[in-house]
């Protein structure tokens, strides 16, 4: 479903005139409409890792080079995410800072694990003497997919398309803009979009049985006990 699609599902269950073209219109309840859209889907977006949004990044280092600038797309790091790349033991990132400085400006060490921490729109890697790669997973800030598949940040166009659940931005837009319209149906509208996010949140970070084994049959021969009470 397109940016235009989604808008014109909002302005029909509030009885609206849909629109042909939103994007490039001067009317100002069309340029509101896109500022609302865009400020939902970025709220949706930081609201939670969404797994749809994960990306992987190599990290090539330099020996003697101890900052790197981080995707263009970067917003949030996977905790746990980054390992060497021909090693395979895992890099500490970020270290808190108390013992980044302990480990920058003394002669102590605890081992040979790498050490990273966020400076910036860069990463900061602790004394780099041979040339490596470190692979780590982020959250990219670019959630829109425009007509061409390319991906950037914002609408800008009535044929973009949107990364994540398109039935929670609907949700979404109308909310807000139930609420800067002051209509009647905002408090409502709100709930239902507030349910949806968690419903959402749910469904993609997944679940599992919580408890043992799957439950067998009495007479199960392949159960690695016996039945104590026959």
């Amino acid at each position: 479903m397109n940016l235009r699609d989604m808008l014109n599902q909002v302005l029909s269950q509030s009885a609206h005139i849909q629109k042909a073209n939103l994007s490039n219109s001067l009317d100002v309840d069309d340029v509101q409409m896109i500022a609302i859209a865009n400020r939902t889907q970025q709220e949706i977006r930081d609201y939670y890792d969404w797994s749809a949004l994960r990306r992987t990044n190599t990290l090539s280092l330099i020996a003697g080079t101890n900052r790197y600038k981080l995707p263009n797309d970067y917003r949030s790091l996977v905790p746990d995410s980054a390992w060497e790349k021909d090693s395979s033991r895992p890099v500490e990132l970020p270290v808190p800072e108390r013992r980044w400085f302990k480990y920058k400006f003394s002669t102590f060490s605890d081992g040979g694990m790498k050490r990273c921490r966020l400076y910036g729109d860069e990463l900061e890697v602790e004394d780099v003497t041979e040339n490596d790669e470190i692979d780590f997973e982020y959250i990219t800030k670019w959630a829109v997919k425009a007509e061409n598949n390319s991906v950037k940040e914002l609408f800008d166009n009535d044929t973009d398309t949107w990364l994540l659940d398109d039935q929670l931005l609907i949700l979404g837009i109308q909310a807000h803009w139930a609420e800067t319209k002051l209509l009647p149906q905002a408090q409502a509208w709100r709930m239902n979009y507030n349910a949806k996010m968690s419903e959402a949140i749910g469904r993609d970070n997944g679940g599992r049985t919580i408890g043992g084994a799957p439950s067998r049959s009495r007479y199960n021969r392949d159960a690695p006990y016996y039945p104590l009470y026959q």
